[in-house]
């Protein structure tokens, strides 16, 4: 049975589960508008390993905690998580903006890292004019919008922020009521920094790629790749012609592609796997 407890690591609030397990440990990171939260899935999917997971700084339980700006400054703060749990074993797993994050972490980590699973990230997205950094700060602000309203409850939250990413996947329902319940305050408010979530949206999609950090690093990186963007109707984040683009940065990565879209790839049975192969 999976194991689970919510604590400080290094002024990060962090979803720790299974934290006696022997083995390598998993630290993952989310997306852009997420917290530990949507790692669950994957801890429970990998019962024998350990499994942690930060709220990063301007989401959940670490909205206030202060960071160095964009994902150098996410990278500086879970490097501290690492270090204070003493991993030297580490499997990194990012989700979207957490698996272009990732490639920093690892960077800094070295041989403490065992390898990189990275869904719909570290990969860049085909260039187009709509990845423009004034472009992308003017669709994130209207993104992020919604998130500076109070929900009646968790359910509502799901229903107008995340209900189209799960239209065809209603058993994943409780799952994403879980995840709201985590990232609302007693209010209803979601627990976010909607300036940080901004810039974090800027440096992510217009800033340096990352992935080629890794060319100095010799383990493996897999890339998790879903069919869909945001719901089942849209055409995928990142398409084939970007993930060429992302072996020319790095050769020795290695891809699938999941009928799943952006949310609900989460869930899918490729990550646990991608962890264990």
């Amino acid at each position: 049975m999976t194991q689970s407890e919510r604590r400080d690591i290094a002024g990060l609030t962090c979803a720790d589960w299974n934290a006696g397990a022997d083995g390598p440990t998993v630290l993952a990171l989310h997306g852009l508008t997420n917290t530990s939260e949507v790692w669950r899935a994957l801890a429970e999917a990998l019962p024998g390993t350990r499994v942690i997971a930060p709220d990063l700084p301007g989401r959940g339980g670490s909205v206030t905690t202060k960071a160095a700006p964009g994902l150098a400054g996410h990278a500086a703060e879970v490097v501290r998580v690492a270090g204070e749990c003493a991993l030297d074993d580490v499997v990194l797993v990012g989700h979207s903006m957490g698996g272009y994050l990732a490639p920093l972490v690892a960077a800094k980590l070295g041989d403490r890292v065992r390898k990189l699973v990275l869904l719909d990230g570290g990969v860049l997205p085909e260039p187009r004019w709509t990845l423009r950094r004034p472009v992308v700060r003017a669709q994130w602000k209207l993104i992020v919008r919604p998130l500076g309203r109070a929900f009646p409850d968790a359910g509502a939250f799901v229903d107008q922020v995340e209900g189209r990413a799960i239209a065809r996947r209603p058993d994943l329902r409780p799952h994403l009521l879980r995840w709201a319940a985590h990232l609302m305050d007693g209010a209803g408010r979601p627990r976010v920094d909607q300036a940080r979530l901004i810039d974090d949206a800027v440096d992510t999609l217009t800033g340096a790629p990352t992935l080629p950090l890794l060319a100095a690093l010799d383990v493996p990186v897999h890339v998790i790749l879903a069919e869909h963007d945001g719901d089942d109707s849209t055409r995928p984040f990142i398409t084939d012609r970007g993930l060429e683009a992302g072996r020319t940065q790095l050769p020795r990565l290695t891809a699938e592609r999941i009928p799943a879209n952006h949310v609900t790839m989460l869930f899918d049975e490729a990550a646990p796997r991608a962890v264990h192969n």
